[in-house]
């Protein structure tokens, strides 16, 4: 099984680390200045990444659905 590197894909993205004290603890939150979402956990980095990596949505120029 390959491990994948999401932490360094991420950072290439543009992600960023921070950290927020919760009581008497620091968590890690990953960030970018262009989305508005703020990641923390075990698997912030992967989320991060697929974040960057994900299709947008496809919108019909003439205002018709796809399907």
């Amino acid at each position: 099984m390959m491990l994948v590197p999401w932490r360094l894909i991420a950072l290439a993205f543009g992600w960023r680390t921070s950290f927020r004290l919760e009581g008497a603890h620091p968590r890690l939150v990953i960030h970018h200045k262009r989305h508005a979402d703020r990641l923390a956990g075990a698997d912030a980095w992967k989320r991060a990444a697929l974040v960057s990596i994900r299709a947008p949505d496809f919108v019909n120029p003439k205002g018709r659905s796809s399907s």
